[in-house]
């Protein structure tokens, strides 16, 4: 059988209200017990003054000594741990602003390089766009130039055709009245006036001729108002029937003059 204990109703209850019962029982007991003892004379304790020491006592206590040096170091040691951590602190913060002065320093150098780059790629802009007008107006007054040559050899060049086409027209209109002279002078020849012409009187004949300087065709274009005038010249006309000097001429020459022309017959013409 197990054997019952005070405390197991503690432990039973959690100890709440027999706990709170016991207290008060004892406390009660206490209390009568101190009111119930009787007291002595011989019991009663005589409080002497108190004895006082002199600072001097104190200040030579190793212990108090020991310890109030020891507190002093302390207290040293804690103002230069403060003073140092406020010069780390000191010197942080200064670190700090030269670095924030040094990159402010950075960006205004930065920014003041970019804006000096900016400018020189401006000015180097300006500048290439002043060398590219440069080189325009250059090349546009070597164009002009050359146009201007060109315009002088090309009014040169009609210039000398010119004169070129008109020697050649010179000696070209020499040589076909040298031709036209002796075709005339040869039909001339052959040529017999009829009794009624008189001075004044004028035939003009057209002649077609090959380059063999055969006579093809020949009439007259202006007549002379004398039937027999007009015949006459025909009849000397197919007299000669070829002038062989043409075959002499060149091809561009006899073309343009004696493919087809013309001669004017008067009457004192032959007598001269």
């Amino acid at each position: 059988m197990k054997k019952f204990h005070p405390f197991s109703l503690l432990i039973k209850f959690e100890g709440y209200p027999p706990a709170v019962i016991a207290s008060v029982f004892m406390h009660a007991c206490l209390i009568v017990f101190i009111l119930g003892r009787s007291v002595e004379r011989s019991e009663f304790v005589a409080i002497e003054a108190p004895v006082i020491v002199t600072a001097s006592a104190i200040d030579l206590n190793p212990q108090r000594l020991r310890r109030l040096e020891r507190l002093e170091l302390e207290r040293v040691d804690e103002a230069r741990r403060r003073e140092q951590a406020e010069a780390r602190e000191r010197e942080q913060s200064q670190q700090r602003e030269r670095e924030r002065l040094e990159a402010q320093q950075r960006r205004e150098q930065e920014q003041a390089e970019r804006l000096r780059q900016e400018e020189l790629a401006r000015q180097r802009t300006l500048d290439e766009e002043t060398e590219r007008q440069r080189l325009a107006q250059e090349n546009r007054a070597r164009e002009q130039e050359q146009e201007r040559l060109l315009e002088q050899q090309r009014l040169a060049r009609e210039q000398s055709a010119r004169e070129a086409q008109a020697n050649q027209l010179a000696g070209e209109q020499l040589i076909v009245a040298q031709y036209a002279g002796m075709i005339k002078q040869a039909i001339s020849q052959n040529w017999q006036i009829p009794p009624g012409a008189r001075n004044g009187m004028v035939a003009v004949v057209e002649l077609q001729v090959v380059p063999t300087g055969e006579v093809v065709g020949a009439f007259i274009s202006e007549s002379s108002g004398n039937t027999a005038f007009d015949r006459s010249v025909i009849q000397a006309v197919e007299r000669v029937e070829r002038f062989p000097e043409l075959q002499d001429l060149e091809t561009g020459v006899f073309e343009r003059n004696f493919r087809s022309f013309s001669l004017v017959f008067r009457p004192e013409d032959l007598l001269r």
